[in-house]
């Protein structure tokens, strides 16, 4: 474990995009990649915010952060641990922004019946993906941008699509959320490092 993490004392738990976003915590980037053959998936978090909800009245940055740690303090039942599990989660700071980290382990990638299925079991229902003539695809959720991506990008105005061919090993892509802004929680998470040192 590195110093970073037991500075903290804090492990970055089940936070999907569609978690971070779905309160008053937003995200401007966020990265995935999975490697079929080592059942290696990670999720990077870049620039983590506090933003007000539209009908919020309770609205504090602490609140936020406070929602931040309790989110990175549980554990989700989202995931079966014989199917996947946790191999290392984190909170950092990087080119002055708040950053996450998770590592997840697919115990048996070839028990399920395609490696869209695969990507859809890691993913949340609002992330959609198929596996259609020898090809995974991903559909984007509305207001994601594909900054990146190892397979090939398709994007209309109001549609983005990657498609992978079936016999890939490595899938990767990098998407930014149209929606994101407000008032980065780094500060905070520099505060409570310095107050645990």
């Amino acid at each position: 474990m590195g110093d970073n993490m037991k500075t903290i004392g804090v492990l970055f738990a089940s936070i999907s995009l569609s978690v971070l976003l779905a309160g008053c915590i937003t995200v401007s980037q966020y990265r995935f990649s999975f490697n079929f053959d080592a059942g290696e998936a990670k999720r990077e978090y870049y620039d983590i915010r506090s933003k007000q909800g539209g009908d919020e009245k309770d609205y504090s940055i602490a609140n936020d952060w406070a929602e931040l740690k309790q989110l990175i303090a549980e554990q989700k039942p989202e995931f079966d641990p014989d199917v996947v599990k946790d191999i290392s989660k984190e909170l950092f700071e990087e080119n002055n922004l708040l950053c996450a980290r998770k590592i997840q382990k697919v115990i048996c990638p070839k028990c399920f019946p395609s490696k869209a299925a695969i990507m859809a079991y890691l993913h949340d229902k609002d992330w959609r993906f198929e596996l259609m003539n020898d090809e995974v695809v991903l559909f984007l959720p509305s207001g994601k941008k594909i900054v990146s991506t190892n397979g090939q990008k398709v994007t209309t105005l109001n549609n983005s699509m990657i498609f992978w061919p079936q016999k890939s090993s490595n899938f990767e892509y990098v998407v930014t959320e149209q929606n994101s802004g407000g008032t980065s929680l780094l500060p905070n998470y520099l505060e409570e490092k310095n107050l645990k040192k």
